[in-house]
């Protein structure tokens, strides 16, 4: 399927929208006004996260959701022959 100009456009806003809002969440107003530097286009390439201890919890330190699926599954078979 071929896409059209405006189904990119579509993408580039969404990504755009997605990395102000978590920019928003982590620093407010000063955090997005400073990726931006007058232009929100600024947004649309790139990763906006960083290394540090409290970006990388979320990607990196945390159980995945099919470790945390499979630790409730086994907890529930527990209960279960209890």
């Amino acid at each position: 399927m071929n896409r059209s100009r405006s189904d990119y456009r579509k993408l580039r806003k969404r990504a755009i929208h997605r990395k102000e809002s978590l920019l928003r969440q982590l620093g407010g107003e000063e955090l997005v006004q400073g990726w931006e530097r007058g232009a929100a286009g600024r947004l649309s390439k790139g990763k906006i996260h960083c290394s540090c201890p409290l970006c990388r919890r979320k990607s990196h330190d945390a159980p995945s959701a099919r470790d945390r699926r499979r630790a409730l599954d086994a907890a529930d078979q527990l209960r279960e022959t209890q």
